[in-house]
């Protein structure tokens, strides 16, 4: 992967973008983790040659990600782990701001 963008602002998820990025890659730190500090494996982020970006608001970076989805360049699909009807919203977001059950991304669909 050339590009990955960590959104959820977990380690988990920026240690997988880590693993997931080919030498010369760029991350994309978009998430906004709930604790002060996160952990760089610095070993293979400088052995990748890894580009960090740290982005507040996504400024002029949304667009490209919509765009790469919407071609079928960049498939997300893995990202969904938990899905839920319309009637079951409250659970869904409870269990996303709780960050239980390993979510990642949670899907909900009329």
């Amino acid at each position: 992967m050339d590009v990955a963008f960590e959104c959820a602002g977990q380690q988990e998820t920026i240690d997988e973008c880590v693993e997931l990025l080919r030498p010369g890659g760029k991350l994309i730190l978009t998430g906004i983790p709930r604790f002060e500090r996160i952990y760089l494996a610095i070993d293979k982020i400088r052995r990748k040659e890894i580009t960090i970006v740290n982005i507040r608001r996504q400024n002029e970076f949304t667009q490209k990600a919509v765009d790469l989805i919407a071609s079928g360049k960049l498939n997300v699909d893995f990202m969904i782990t938990h899905h839920f009807r319309l009637e079951q919203t409250k659970q869904a977001f409870e269990l996303v701001s709780g960050y239980r059950d390993g979510v990642i991304k949670a899907m909900i669909s009329p």
